[in-house]
């Protein structure tokens, strides 16, 4: 899913690719993006990747990821940190921690200046300008979208902060926004916006693609009794404008149903440039609107279903989805404010959502489905899960009507048969659950034949001799064996061990052809033909399909000694070498040189050198000044003339 490069010195190079038979892969890599916050990447390399030799400069290095699905950059950023390393076993790694452009902004600061009457673009170009000024031209940021318009943001004043706690300071604390940099044409660009992201169609909902969810409150920041401040009254002393004069000589305002539900809660608000009383405990009523509200954020484990299915939406920092969790009475849009991706399991990111606040009149407690947990972090999650929310629904289960009958005890929402919904139900047939009531349908049931009834079935261990999906797509006999229609693996491995070397470990037929992949050996074949790789002494054979043993092999290449055997020719563009023997009944043919330690043929013909302690051939063929000539013609001449002698 992810292509990762590194840029030094204008040269690009891949240190990161999707295939998982390249070696141009790193061990780890973990992005992290949040609003409002440098995004970062930190990884590491293993000295099998070609890159690791590669120097990685901090401050200079270059990092971009790529979503190879959705052809977009999900991060491009400035090596930080690095350092290599070996492990007590000899390993050697480099890891690596880089941030996002955004980061630039901490490299320069702003002098000190008042802003009077500048709107938000004004400033920020002016910020923009100071830094570009300080910086190179690789580090250059100009100002992209802003959707503030002409809004005047009252004074501002900058003092010696970096250019991004500057920003933070005089615009995203004080009148809100959020901000980025980005590429764009070869260029980085800020932007400033009321809010950046989409409302997504996309639902994650538990049992379909949250896997976990946990909730926090935060009521740190509740005033109920507020003292508004306005201007300095006086340049020499710390006196301001307070609301006692139009406000029966109390400086406060109180927020009654706070105070109720949380008593008395003293706290400040400075208005630097109010200069009427009355402005002034408008402006203390609508801050205590705005600031009373309980934080409320939620951190998530969520599946990314993009990656199987392009119906659904990827899930992205900043945008907006439709939460759903029935337990916590959640069913609400919730925006993504962090997400920390594995490169390695990127369909299942850990997110944050929110803050989402809530005003302290609307918080209610829900008694009856307010169900507070995580699925802890250990290899049974699913039944951890499952044991945390039963636990919840029997415990939270405080009404109720049980009903002793001569037959039979029921337990149901009502008191009456005709009228309940929910009923549990245990006679002598056996203990069944029905929510359409009385007369069922029982979804849920023990029965006197020995059977269990279940939509879901949790279990730590799950023990007996048969497992049978019902349409025999999927069946596990007594003896282990496993039946299925379709078996996919991702982000797995398949680990098989076995007492003998010889055993059939993988077995793939269509018809008469089958392959077969055993420890020792890796078989191909059908009823006329045969190809193996024999990993002990064998070595590599094709054979035909002759019941006759020695007809049998038709070619072979024995690991042991190197010698080769085949029935036909051996015909090369290159040489033949040999540390054996090679032995055919055809003929040896090549353009360089034949080396054997014994040669046996019908015809051997070579455009190099002939080598072997023994060569056999019923005709060979050399060259002499420019022409070919048979070895057996001419020694047939030779002894012709011999005899004429």
């Amino acid at each position: 899913m992810y292509e990762i490069t590194i840029e030094n010195n204008g040269i690009t190079k891949k240190i990161h690719e999707i295939s998982p038979e390249s070696t141009c892969r790193l061990s780890s890599g973990q992005l992290v993006e949040e609003v409002n916050q440098i995004p970062s990447f930190s990884f590491t390399i293993p000295a099998s990747n070609p890159c690791y030799a590669d120097s990685l400069n901090d401050r200079k290095t270059i990092v971009e990821i790529t979503n190879t699905i959705t052809e977009e950059t999900e991060f491009e950023g400035v090596l930080l940190t690095h350092e290599t390393s070996m492990s007590n076993s000899g390993k050697l790694r480099k890891s690596a921690v880089c941030e996002g452009f955004l980061g630039y902004l901490c490299d320069t600061v702003q002098p000190y200046h008042h802003y009077e009457d500048a709107t938000v673009t004004q400033f920020l170009f002016s910020l923009l300008e100071n830094h570009n000024a300080q910086t190179s031209e690789d580090k250059h940021i100009f100002l992209g979208e802003c959707d503030f318009g002409n809004d005047n943001t009252n004074s501002k004043t900058t003092a010696y902060r970096s250019t991004l706690e500057e920003i933070k300071v005089n615009l995203i604390d004080r009148t809100g926004g959020e901000i980025r940099v980005r590429r764009v044409d070869g260029k980085l660009v800020l932007d400033f916006l009321t809010q950046y992201g989409v409302k997504s169609d996309t639902v994650i909902k538990l049992a379909k693609n949250m896997k976990s969810l946990d909730v926090k409150t935060d009521s740190t920041n509740i005033i109920t009794r507020l003292i508004p401040l306005g201007t300095h009254l006086n340049d020499d002393t710390a006196e301001r404008l307070t609301i006692a004069e139009i406000n029966d000589g109390k400086p406060y305002i109180d927020d009654e149903n706070a105070i109720e539900k949380y008593g008395i809660i003293v706290g400040t608000a400075e208005f630097d440039d109010i200069t009427l009383p009355e402005n002034l405990i408008e402006a203390g009523r609508k801050y205590l609107e705005n600031n009373n509200r309980i934080k409320k954020a939620y951190s998530a484990e969520v599946l990314d279903l993009s990656l199987i299915d392009r119906t659904h939406e990827n899930l992205k920092c900043g945008n907006t989805y439709r939460f759903r969790n029935s337990f916590i009475g959640l069913d609400e849009d919730l925006r993504l404010t962090k997400r920390t991706v594995d490169i390695y399991k990127p369909f299942a990111p850990n997110v944050e959502i929110g803050d989402k606040s809530e005003k302290i009149t609307d918080v209610a407690v829900r008694t009856n489905n307010l169900i507070e947990y995580e699925l802890p972090k250990q290899k049974s999650e699913t039944l951890a899960a499952a044991k945390a929310i039963a636990t919840s629904l029997i415990t939270s289960a405080t009404t109720g009507y049980v009903v002793i009958r001569p037959e039979e005890i029921l337990i149901m929402d009502t008191d009456n048969i005709e009228t309940a919904t929910k009923v549990w139900r245990w006679n002598s047939g056996g203990l069944g659950y029905s929510n359409t009531g009385y007369n069922g349908e029982y979804g849920l049931a023990v029965t006197m034949d020995g059977a269990i009834n279940a939509d879901y079935i949790t279990a730590g261990t799950l023990r007996g001799c048969e497992i049978l999906n019902g349409n025999g797509t999927f069946h596990v006999d007594e003896t282990g064996k496993v039946i299925a229609d379709n078996i996919t693996i991702t982000g797995g491995s398949i680990n098989i061990q076995t007492d003998n070397e010889n055993s059939d470990i993988i077995s793939i037929g269509h018809e008469n052809c089958r392959a077969v992949l055993s420890p020792s050996t890796v078989y191909f074949g059908n009823s006329q033909t045969k190809l193996s790789v024999n990993l002990n002494s064998y070595g590599i054979s094709a054979q035909n399909g002759s019941d006759d043993e020695s007809d049998r092999i038709t070619f072979s290449v024995t690991f042991a000694d190197g010698t080769i055997n085949t029935k036909g020719n051996i015909v090369t563009g290159g040489s033949i070498t040999s540390a054996g023997n090679i032995t055919l009944n055809g003929a040896v043919k090549a353009a360089g040189n034949v080396e054997g330690n014994g040669i046996y043929g019908q015809y051997i013909k070579s455009d190099g050198n002939i080598t072997g302690q023994d060569i056999y051939a019923d005709d060979f063929h050399f060259k002499m000044n420019g022409n070919n000539y048979s070895l057996c013609t001419y020694l047939a001449y030779l002894e012709e003339r011999i005899d004429n002698l």
